[in-house]
């Protein structure tokens, strides 16, 4: 553990060196538990508490990204992301059956989800830092990253259940999002006066209730959408949406938000990457062909299936700026770990399906944000 948190103070402290280069905390958070782990130089394992507070940092990312998610904010641009997302899933399809065709892949469906993801908690502090929040590109952004955060986590928890058949997962899916709603309903409607006013006074107290209350809000549904037979992952989602929501009119959300990314990007959800890189076996990523094919294939994949999303957005944003949203939405990794650390943990794949996949991940938060971000400041991408 002590070495782990180690890891996890000089990602960041690599990070400020190495910023000019495009590399996020994130992917050097992996590198540093692929060398730390035991497939370099075996200082650390993931056992004892670390893998337990792995998991609690894999839900706190999901929630996380959660609580960026305002469906209303972005409704009107939601509709063009939706049917991008949709025509992009098919793509997604074919290419992981085509992967599975050639012998790169075995869990082919696993690999198709992978493909339509997108980072949503890696791009939000790109976008704000450059401008584009609030802009047209931003919000098409958002819309995109909504949708490749929340559509691929749903079809995953209907599809990767090993608890319930297909039809039946489907309707506890259902259930679970209708309940979801209901208490997200009760959540903003019930925010009278003085609950405001004593969650308001004790976030600046040792006794921080409200932070307290979300991780009883984020565990809960967790718990429950395992007792549905769905992953966690949907249940912290679904809570970081909640939230989200209820704290947005409030006076205090910069503050909530601001202690909430402490606990979760200050302590859990690097350990969460670290562990996942301690796991990854990037040796047999280079053991082949057959690995450095897969991370080709797939990267290539990413970028066809936003091919929708980028013609479904030229008559709105222009041929510049939506292949810039294209490069965003293809933005990966956080979901791609996540996936793989899920397939892997239901015997559904193998270390050596997930190093090439992750690798191509990374590719794509090293490379893709900022060919966007350039060709977004060419004359005439407004």
């Amino acid at each position: 553990m002590f070495i782990v948190l180690v890891a996890a103070v000089v990602a960041p402290l690599v990070g400020e060196f190495t910023s000019k280069f495009g590399l996020s905390v994130v992917v050097l958070e992996l590198l540093l538990g692929v060398i730390i782990g035991p497939h370099a130089l075996g200082w650390a394992t993931p056992t004892h508490a670390v893998p337990y507070l792995a998991q609690f940092g894999m839900g706190f990312l999901f929630f996380l990204a959660g609580t960026e998610i305002d469906l209303l904010a972005i409704r009107e641009q939601l509709r063009s992301a939706l049917v991008g997302w949709l025509l992009g899933f098919g793509i997604a399809l074919l290419a992981a059956l085509g992967m599975q065709a050639l012998g790169l892949i075995q869990a082919w469906q696993v690999v198709a989800i992978a493909i339509a993801t997108t980072a949503l908690g890696v791009l939000v502090p790109i976008i704000r830092d450059h401008g584009l929040l609030d802009k047209p590109l931003g919000q098409h952004i958002l819309a995109a990253g909504a949708l490749g955060e929340l559509a691929p986590i749903i079809v995953m928890s209907v599809l990767l259940s090993r608890r319930h058949t297909a039809p039946v997962q489907t309707a506890f899916t259902a259930l679970f999002l209708v309940l979801m709603v209901i208490i997200g309903w009760a959540a903003v409607q019930g925010r009278t006066p003085p609950v405001i006013r004593v969650l308001s006074r004790t976030l600046h107290q040792s006794s921080q209730l409200p932070i307290r209350i979300v991780v009883v809000l984020l565990v809960g549904l967790a718990v429950l959408a395992d007792a549905f037979g769905l992953d966690l992952a949907l249940g912290a989602l679904a809570a970081g949406m909640i939230i989200g929501a209820a704290a947005r009119d409030s006076a205090d959300k910069d503050v909530l938000h601001l202690k909430l990314d402490a606990v979760g990007y200050g302590l859990l959800v690097p350990v969460f990457f670290i562990t996942s890189g301690m796991k990854l076996d990037i040796a047999a990523l280079f053991s082949g062909t057959s690995g450095i094919a897969l991370a080709g294939a797939f990267l290539v994949a990413v970028l066809v299936s936003r091919l929708p999303l980028v013609g479904l957005n030229l008559r709105v944003l222009g041929p510049k700026l939506s292949c810039t949203l294209g490069l965003f939405s293809a933005t990966t990794l956080s979901l791609i770990v996540a996936l793989t650390e899920i397939a892997m943990s239901h015997g559904l794949m193998t270390p050596a399906e997930t190093a090439p996949l992750v690798a191509a991940g990374m590719l794509t938060v090293i490379l893709l944000p900022a060919l966007g971000l350039r060709l977004a400041r060419e004359p005439n991408a407004d």
